[in-house]
């Protein structure tokens, strides 16, 4: 009997009490709840992606790959300022 038993009671059985049950575990182990809560979030979040770029935001401007170079360079300039 470890000292979560004498915390929480009674280990809850799924079937007949699920709330009681992801409580309990949520409360002696953290780790293991929430490791699956994140886990299981993950194809929750890419069901809403297409939702998101349709009524929330676009997706971003990609970042450049290189310096643009849109006309040719000034050949006046001296010093530092090149």
């Amino acid at each position: 009997m470890g000292v979560a038993d004498q915390v929480w009671g009674d280990y809850p059985v799924y079937y007949k009490q699920p709330i009681r049950w992801l409580r309990y575990h949520a409360h002696t182990k953290p780790h293991f709840f929430w490791s699956i809560a994140f886990g299981l979030s993950g194809p929750l979040l890419i069901a809403f992606t297409p939702l998101r770029k349709k009524f929330i935001y676009d997706d971003h401007v990609p970042v450049p790959q290189s310096y643009p170079l849109e006309g040719p360079r000034d050949k006046n300039l001296t010093g530092y300022d090149d």
